[in-house]
């Protein structure tokens, strides 16, 4: 097989900006997610989740300390906006701005990307996840972020800025334009779970494989007590799983072993590289006792196997 290129997309539309700015910029968030935002130096980002009281999810976004402001990625931004405006108490220094429209956002997926990052700022190559660096005008932001590939960089500036990377990669033959089919292909090859299909108020976030956005050692937020629950007693409801299927089927369709209902189908997708046997790929919720690497469902006539996806973290990851 020849190898991937390095794969580049637009997410400026399918996510949002939020920049965070005044004296509670990071506590605000940190008081209201799941992951501790207090420890992060200035460079330093982290994954974190957004919960009702119930613990289910609003959304799981990235928040990066730029030092007197931080940049916030998020799937619903106004949503997420308005969530945390109206959990501002008087006593609070606050303040939040979509710039969704004049920052836009680029990923870099595959082998080559951090050479790539690397000629925009040196040293990302070398960065840790959700850490990042920004150029002498604070213009141009890179982070390494989620990887669908063996490598991933998010990208973050004007959209002028943007256009003219966009335009220089397109001629560079190591990098192919990606679009948000491919791009959800690789999305659910990965395991990452989605806007719209896994981060939704039907799943509580260690359900939905998110154990590295959690902190269970950080103060009281909006859900902590359920779960801190599920975590100390290990009783999940249902977990996220990869599953590869012998044909394609309608979202939301019921997985079942034997006469059993067990989980629901939530993303799904064709695969990158065809495979023998694989005709779709899929993402979905079932019973902790079904999601072993190798269980065998079915969905509907069509055979599934739970296999393994790099960015479905479990408590090991905590």
């Amino acid at each position: 097989m020849d190898a991937l290129p390095v794969f580049l997309f637009d997410r400026s539309s399918a996510q949002g900006r939020l920049v965070l700015s005044d004296r509670d910029r990071l506590d605000l968030p940190h008081r209201m997610s799941t992951n501790d935002l207090k420890r992060l130096n200035i460079g330093e980002g982290c994954s974190t989740v957004l919960t009702t009281a119930t613990a289910r999810i609003i959304d799981r976004v990235i928040v990066y300390h730029r030092g007197e402001t931080a940049l916030m990625i998020t799937n619903y931004p106004q949503i997420v906006l308005n969530w945390l405006r109206r959990h501002v108490f008087w006593q609070d220094r606050f303040r939040i701005e979509d710039q969704s429209a004049a920052l836009g956002q680029l990923e870099l997926h595959g082998a080559g990307a951090a050479a790539l990052a690397d000629g925009l700022i040196s040293g990302a190559a070398a960065l840790p996840l959700h850490h990042f660096r920004e150029d002498s005008d604070h213009q141009l932001l890179v982070a390494r972020t989620f990887p669908l590939l063996e490598e991933g960089f998010l990208i973050v500036a004007p959209y002028e800025r943007l256009a003219q990377l966009r335009t220089a990669w397109s001629a560079d033959g190591r990098v192919q334009l990606g679009d948000e089919a491919l791009y959800e292909r690789l999305r659910v090859a990965a395991g990452l779970a989605g806007a719209h299909h896994e981060l939704t108020e039907d799943y509580i976030p260690l359900e939905a494989g998110l154990w590295d956005s959690v902190s269970f050692s950080k103060g009281c937020y909006i859900g902590q007590e359920i779960i801190a629950r599920m975590e100390s007693r290990n009783r999940l409801a249902k977990t996220l799983v990869k599953l590869h299927l012998s044909a394609p089927v309608p979202l939301g369709s019921p997985i079942q072993a034997a006469d059993e209902t067990v989980g629901v189908l939530t993303s799904l997708a064709e695969p990158l590289v065809p495979q023998a046997g694989i005709a779709a790929i899929g993402l979905g919720f079932v019973k902790p006792a079904f999601a072993a690497h190798g269980t065998r469902l079915r969905i509907g006539e069509v055979d599934a196997e739970v296999v393994p996806a790099p960015l479905i973290s479990g408590r090991e990851s905590e």
